[in-house]
């Protein structure tokens, strides 16, 4: 299996100063994928617009069907696809709506051939092709055009029973890897061991050892606390109860999230295709991003740890 057909008319669709959520809705609907429904919503912020764009992939036992195989949501996280007119072109921060979007095409066309997964995909991102950039060390990073809690809370919403969260991951000296890496579960403040389950499905899409992302207490807090994050990639937990993963595609070399010529298809077929065997596996249950029964035994001995870790995040 492979996704590169997808990701080259994803990137093609995307790589157009006039893009906009209503062309990337066309672009699906021409494809006649009649298990896939999409919804697009305009917001305004201080700073420019967007298009949210959410995509529901209707799984053959999934919930909304009123069955009860698990829902995986994947959140393509991104400040913009572009930064014009500073900059022309995809930016290296477009590979998370890249990401999600050719999953979602690539989820649907499979169910559309015979292919059935049987819980849902909830696929969601954001089309911006002219976003803010912003100061960053040690590279510059591209700017959210809307509020992000705006935007998260859009993100994590919905009946998911696990976010795979996908980020171009590259201005950092933390991960140095050309490809993708993970990073442990983060869930209710908590930041959980790394899913062996997960690790298993990187080394068969990959053929290699797993990359690990070593996020901290500091990545997870809301934006509204003024320290370092590695980036925003972990910031859907807030508004969710379900465990986040996040995907994050990396470098060996430092790439400012605004830099252009930096879409590598290599990384992102690896990506992509990671996204998708998780969601055949995790559909059907055999897949964990957590230990339960460790789950339980933490919260029993030290307690929850939402509220101190939300703390400055809109409600």
């Amino acid at each position: 299996m492979s996704t590169l057909k997808q990701l080259l008319e994803i990137i093609d669709l995307l790589d157009d100063p006039n893009v906009d959520g209503e062309k990337v809705k066309e672009f699906f609907a021409s494809k006649s994928l009649s298990h896939i429904k999409i919804d697009v919503e305009h917001i305004e912020g201080e700073k420019g617009s967007t298009d949210f764009i959410s995509i529901l992939i209707q799984g053959v036992k999934g919930k909304s069907f009123k069955d009860a195989s698990p829902s995986l949501g994947v959140i393509g996280r991104l400040g913009g696809i572009g930064a014009r007119p500073e900059c022309v072109g995809l930016v290296s921060d477009a590979d998370g709506a890249i990401v999600s979007l050719a999953a979602a095409y690539k989820i649907a066309e499979m169910m559309e051939r015979g292919d059935y997964i049987e819980g849902d995909v909830i696929v969601r991102t954001h089309i911006c092709p002219n976003a803010p950039t912003r100061p960053y060390k040690p590279a510059p990073m591209m700017d959210s055009p809307v509020d992000i809690f705006t935007l998260l809370k859009r993100e994590a919403e919905g009946q998911v029973d696990a976010i795979l969260s996908v980020d171009a991951t590259k201005a950092n000296w933390i991960i140095k890897h050309n490809g993708f890496a993970l990073t442990p579960t983060v869930k209710e403040g908590w930041i959980l061991k790394v899913s062996p389950d997960l690790i298993d499905i990187y080394m068969r899409v990959t053929g290699e050892p797993p990359k690990i992302v070593p996020i901290t207490m500091q990545d997870i807090l809301p934006y509204t606390t003024p320290v370092y994050h590695i980036n925003s990639m972990m910031q859907p937990w807030i508004y969710t109860k379900a465990p986040v993963v996040g995907v994050a595609i990396t470098t060996s070399m430092i790439v400012p999230g605004s830099a252009t010529g930096a879409t590598n298809i290599i990384h992102l077929e690896q990506a992509t295709r990671f996204i998708v065997e998780v969601a055949k596996d995790f559909s059907r249950a055999k897949v964990r991003f957590y230990d339960e029964e460790e789950w339980e035994k933490i919260i029993s001995i030290h307690g929850p740890l939402t509220d101190l870790m939300k703390r400055g995040a809109p409600k």
